[in-house]
């Protein structure tokens, strides 16, 4: 069987873990304890939001898994499975769980340090340390001087991103940052325009996308 196709069938099986058990996970989240008017993230579990956590982790994790080498899979598994729960929480809330995001980033940066006992090189870990250390850095800058424009969560989820892509090395991490940027100053400029320059929307969905959108441009490139 084709290691793609193996890594698609993993995926899957991960995204439909993650989406069973997203009611125990929504409650498990605590609501952020300056925003009192925020519903407890519990009440977004129905089985449309279900199959939407599913639909998310299967064509992302069948992205990541089936574009990177299987020595990369347990760095790239927990990005794509609970990190597609990340996004659309964030995609209907505009907030990003402390606890899920953290979750995500000990599995992650454990599945890099497999990544570089498995090749047998400290590179994996050195640049996913470089380029998620970094990136968290410049976005920190950003929130620091945004007036709010800029929510904490996303300097937290940038490090997570950081993580995971710079595993495969410099180019790619910075190009994973880059294309997520690009992509939410899109989204934003585009929101503004259609809602009005007062509306919040969630940046984390399109910082997400960044590693993906890089991992196809890196293949297309090869070409």
């Amino acid at each position: 069987m084709p290691t793609p196709l193996i890594g698609c069938l993993l995926a899957v099986v991960l995204a439909a873990v993650v989406a069973l058990l997203t009611p125990v996970l929504l409650r498990w989240l605590p609501v952020p304890p300056d925003e009192e008017d925020v519903a407890p993230f519990s009440e977004l579990d129905s089985p449309g939001f279900r199959w939407a956590t599913f639909a998310t982790g299967s064509v992302a994790g069948c992205l990541a898994l089936g574009l990177t080498p299987p020595t990369f899979w347990a760095a790239w598994a927990p990005y794509v499975s609970l990190g597609a729960l990340l996004a659309l929480i964030d995609l209907r809330t505009t907030f990003l769980p402390l606890r899920l995001n953290y979750l995500a980033f000990g599995l992650a940066a454990a599945g890099v340090a497999l990544a570089a006992w498995l090749e047998g090189s400290w590179s994996p870990l050195l640049w996913a340390t470089t380029v998620g250390a970094g990136a968290a850095v410049v976005f920190w800058i950003v929130w620091r001087f945004s007036g709010g424009r800029l929510g904490y969560g996303d300097v937290r989820l940038v490090g997570l991103i950081g993580v995971v892509a710079g595993s495969g090395g410099l180019v790619i991490g910075v190009w994973s940052i880059l294309l997520g940027t690009v992509v939410g100053a899109v989204w934003a400029i585009a929101s503004r325009l259609h809602r009005g320059a007062d509306h919040e929307f969630p940046y984390g969905p399109s910082l997400m996308l960044g590693p993906l959108l890089a991992l196809v441009v890196q293949v297309l490139v090869a070409r």
